[in-house]
């Protein structure tokens, strides 16, 4: 039966391979060109369910597409493409970059301080957001009050210099670290009886790596697994793709529910004996929804695995949202049985500066399994609690100074004028026809898709892109999100005006404006091989490095 199935594969391919040539004579523009190579090689998409049902690895599967493109003629056409695409991304990058002449050495003398911050204020003046004035941007910027940045930049001065690797010469910061974790443990459910331990990150990623590597070992320890799975939901974060890849980890993928949340029953299905997280959000990064995490929680207990709640949208937000009597959000912190560690974002709403969060397990047992501990070192006995060995202290103090700074009140007020701006956005977004939302839950992200087949969420996204906004743009479903937070607060209203107005537009337009993403993700929706994708957002990254 395999063999049968393989056979009639390649034959398939070969007939794709042969009206991929009859093409190549007419394909003048290159986006075009890659949709009609990715059409062709949709010819694979049998496979793809084969794979699907678990007939064969998809290892297979992916080395036919890889072949398929490493065949002469393919090459030629996705290379030919991608070019096209990436010079008029190139000149859109230069045209919007900094003017002055890139540093390539070091200079021979060094500069006097007033020219260094000269220069710095030139290259700052091409940055898209002030951070003291109402922003276009989805999330990005979170504090906005002059006062509050002092104390933060002033704090973070005194302390630049120190590292708390080295607790017996910077004390100071090795306490603030844990005074940070006592303060966030405390409303995310620590008590006497639960006593919540943690570390400070330098961001979400890292406090979702850390916490899947701690959960890995931990669970691999006391139920003897080598070949490790996790259990996440479509929409659970990117960090989670990198802890697969650099942790081993099978990523288990489950679907979500009509409403956004993990799919339970999936859940259910997916867990086994391999099983050693399940990962949960508080809210989703693309749409705003909470997870049912107390039932999340009875199958981790049930399947002996940890529970991973990734909070850094949320942490700051949604502890104090859930005091309002208007909202109705499903219970997400340490109170739930189950919940083994959480991640919370201080560089978001809870108003630091960037490069710090917070990574927390509900005990010291599972905390020891993040650490690096080596006993044989010729340097001597290394302790590190961290990914990072150095770190700063600065960061740290910073932090410490932001949270004591706002306080509970002030994350309570923040909180309530997030809830007040996100319900009249939600509310706006539903009056614009062709437009609907995605998710129930008042949080900080309004997520909304097209309803109407004359209008290309991609092309309204571009067009609010040429007015100044910059929302973020999802697939699977295609749609936009904005997160709602003190700097974009007060221009909603003109965003709601802007998106009626291009959404009007895109039913009319004849063809994508040049330099939008709307051709990109157009491409990345209709590619079944997802190799090109990651080839061209490679490239991308690319011109992003070399054009900044």
């Amino acid at each position: 039966m395999l063999q049968l199935v393989i056979s009639a594969s390649i034959l398939h391919v070969k007939v794709i391979v042969q009206l991929l040539l009859s093409t190549l004579n007419v394909l003048d523009d290159g986006v075009f060109a890659i949709f009609t190579a990715g059409a062709l090689l949709s010819g694979l998409v049998p496979l793809r369910r084969l794979i699907r049902a678990k007939v064969f690895d998809g290892s297979i599967v992916e080395n036919i597409f890889l072949s398929c493109r490493s065949l002469p003629y393919v090459r030629q056409v996705v290379q030919s493409s991608k070019k096209k695409i990436l010079c008029e991304l190139d000149r859109s990058m230069r045209s919007n970059g900094i003017t002055v002449d890139k540093i390539r050495e070091l200079p021979k003398i060094g500069l006097d301080a007033t020219e260094i911050l000269n220069q710095a204020t030139f290259r700052q003046e091409k940055d898209y957001a002030d951070p003291f004035l109402s922003s276009r941007m989805t999330g990005t910027i979170y504090a906005t009050e002059p006062t509050h940045r002092k104390v933060c930049n002033d704090t973070y001065c005194k302390f630049a210099h120190a590292n708390p690797l080295h607790v017996d010469a910077f004390p100071s910061v090795a306490r603030m670290e844990s005074e940070i974790v006592n303060m966030a443990a405390a409303f995310l459910g620590g008590n006497d009886r639960l006593r919540i331990c943690g570390t400070v990150t330098s961001g979400g990623t890292e406090s979702i790596l850390t916490a899947l590597r701690a959960s890995r070992d931990f669970v691999c320890y006391l139920k003897d697994i080598d070949q490790p799975e996790m259990i996440v939901a479509s929409t659970a974060h990117a960090a989670v793709y990198k802890a697969a890849e650099y942790f081993k980890i099978k990523l288990v993928r489950v679907p979500v529910s009509e409403n956004g949340q993990i799919k339970l029953s999936a859940v259910n299905r997916a867990v086994n004996h391999r099983t050693v997280l399940i990962y949960a959000s508080a809210p989703t990064y693309p749409h705003g929804v909470v997870d049912p995490i107390e039932s999340l929680g009875i199958i981790a207990i049930k399947a002996k695995c940890c529970l991973h709640i990734d909070a850094c949208l949320g942490g700051f937000v949604l502890p104090f949202i859930s005091k309002n009597e208007t909202v109705s959000l499903p219970k997400f912190d340490f109170t739930v049985p189950g919940v083994t560690s959480m991640s919370i974002d201080t560089h978001k709403y809870g108003f630091a500066q960037k490069g710090s969060s917070i990574v927390l397990y509900s005990s010291t047992v599972l905390r020891q399994f993040q650490y690096t501990s080596i006993t044989d070192w010729t340097g001597g006995l290394y302790i590190s609690p961290t990914p990072a060995g150095s770190r700063s202290g600065g960061l740290i103090a910073q932090t410490w100074a932001s949270m004591l700074h706002v306080g509970r009140a002030g994350y309570m007020a923040a909180a309530e004028d997030i809830v007040v701006a996100v319900s009249q956005l939600r509310n706006d977004i539903k009056r614009i026809e062709g437009l609907a939302l995605i998710g129930e839950h008042i949080t900080m992200v309004v997520a909304w898709r097209s309803s109407d087949k004359q209008v290309n969420i991609y092309d309204v996204n571009d067009m609010m892109t040429s007015k100044g906004w910059r929302l973020a743009v999802l697939q699977n479903p295609s749609a936009l999100h904005i997160c709602v937070t003190k700097a974009n607060i007060s221009a909603l209203g003109e965003m709601v005006r802007d998106l009626k107005s291009a959404v009007d537009s895109s039913r009319n337009l004849q063809r994508t404006i040049p330099g939008g993403k709307a051709p990109i993700y157009g491409l990345a929706h209709g590619l079944p091989d997802r190799g090109v994708v990651k080839e061209l957002l490679k490239d991308i990254q690319d011109l992003m490095l070399e054009n900044t």
